[in-house]
């Protein structure tokens, strides 16, 4: 059976993707809520799960590197990217395997930690390897439709598996059952790389016939040094320092508040580990909807800066507020709803201006720096919750992310004056989901 190549077939692709990106959020759903909160109910510590996340999170801030790598070296008769994405996809599956196999949290939390890196490792190989392939694959005018789907996928994904795997675990009495069912959906997905072809007249597998298409010659890249010239010069800027700033203190806000939200809704406010994990859940759902239907449509209307101004802003009263009113279950439960809509506003608004700031031969590999500096912000911001915890609980927690947002809000501002460039219109519309 000789299947259409992804970029002849328009429904082909776009489903393609979508269904690529939920299995991305997959195992997201499984590491960052349903795990922490089993952790939780296990009482291992906020610190140590904390710690716990921000090891998880920091492979996400090596994008800029594969994004270069993969960008310099493939297998070219088999596709740019499908190699890339195939590979990925198979570590993935083989670390949650690994996973499965760890003992109870307090005897090997270490272990879980190292084996979290490995899948998220993996994690951000795909991620890559999928963005990059849209980017070939995919007309000018089917960029933003396809964006919504993959976060919608991603957000299905995520919101799907925090819910299924946090059951699992409840009803089978451990973690393994979880990340092997995260590992079978996974293998599932690999058949769409492993059976489709990016362009006609490629390799199938590496044993098939087949050959590199033109498009697929033209755009490998060849040499080293300018691209890496151009990349210092570029984020020399200072809008583009202003930027980069901004972003790592907004999401440093992101990362601390994941990880402090597992043990302060279990051990503290008292909610059984599947009420958080399905809260959760359902908080993400929320968001990854308003960010498809609402969110693009919301900065398109009044511009990105301005809705991204009110999204930090609104954070930054959220969590002023909860420095006061976090111990109500009720209020935290408001808290973990309205939060995932300001940030999806929030990512949606700082994926538009990064991209309008990267621009020229290293467009994309800028916007890589700065997406890298986003997950950089969010591992950091996570290691910081003993510090934070020590010197004045959760209350402290809570008004570190109410400074950090509106700190960000000043980097940002001063980015977009410099950099002079706020059009919303061209940058939605072109956007590349990265997250």
């Amino acid at each position: 059976m000789n299947l259409p190549a992804l970029s002849e077939n328009r429904p082909l692709r776009l489903g393609s993707l979508m269904l690529l990106y939920a299995a991305q959020g997959a195992p997201e759903g499984l590491l960052y809520i349903a795990i922490p909160a089993w952790f939780a109910a296990q009482g291992v510590p906020a610190e140590a799960i904390a710690g716990y996340v921000a090891i998880i999170l920091l492979p996400w801030s090596f994008k800029l590197f594969n994004g270069v790598l993969m960008d310099r070296f493939t297998w070219a008769p088999m596709g740019r990217k499908r190699p890339w994405l195939i590979l990925a996809q198979l570590l993935l599956i083989g670390s949650l395997i690994w996973f499965a196999g760890l003992t109870e949290p307090t005897e090997a939390l270490t272990w879980f930690a190292i084996a979290g890196f490995a899948v998220n490792f993996a994690g951000a190989f795909q991620d890559v390897a999928i963005d990059g392939m849209a980017i070939d694959i995919l007309g000018e005018d089917e960029r933003a439709s396809a964006n919504g789907l993959m976060w919608g996928g991603k957000t299905l994904g995520t919101a799907g598996f925090a819910f299924l795997t946090g059951r699992l675990i409840s009803d089978e009495g451990g973690h393994g059952v979880a990340a092997i069912a995260t590992a079978i959906f996974v293998g599932l997905i690999i058949l769409l790389p492993l059976l489709l072809r990016e362009r006609a007249g490629e390799k199938l597998l590496p044993w098939t016939e087949g050959q590199a298409a033109p498009v697929t010659r033209e755009r490998q890249l060849a040499r080293w040094w300018p691209l890496i010239r151009n990349v210092f010069s570029a984020m020399a800027k200072p809008a583009s320092l202003l930027l980069g700033a901004g972003i790592l203190l907004a999401f440093a806000a992101y990362g601390l508040k994941t990880a402090f939200s597992p043990t302060l809704a279990v051990q503290e406010i008292g909610w059984e580990r599947e009420v958080f994990t399905n809260r959760d859940a359902m908080a993400d759902l929320i968001g990854g909807l308003f960010g498809i239907f609402v969110s693009g449509w919301l900065a398109d209307r009044v511009g990105p800066m301005k809705a991204l101004g009110a999204a930090l802003a609104g954070m930054a009263l959220l969590n002023g507020a909860a420095v006061f009113a976090w111990p109500d279950g009720g209020f935290y439960f408001a808290y973990l709803l309205v939060y995932s809509v300001l940030f999806v506003l929030m990512s949606v608004c700082t994926y538009a201006i990064a991209m309008g700031q990267s621009r020229g031969t290293v467009a994309a590999t800028q916007f890589s720096i700065f997406m890298a500096l986003l997950n950089l912000g969010t591992s950091f911001g996570a290691s910081r919750l003993e510090m934070l915890r020590g010197g004045g609980g959760y209350e402290a927690a809570f008004a570190a992310c109410a400074g950090l947002s509106l700190v960000a809000a000043i980097f940002y501002v001063f980015s977009v004056r410099l950099d002079g460039r706020t059009e919303p219109s061209p940058v939605l519309r072109d956007q590349e989901m990265r997250l």
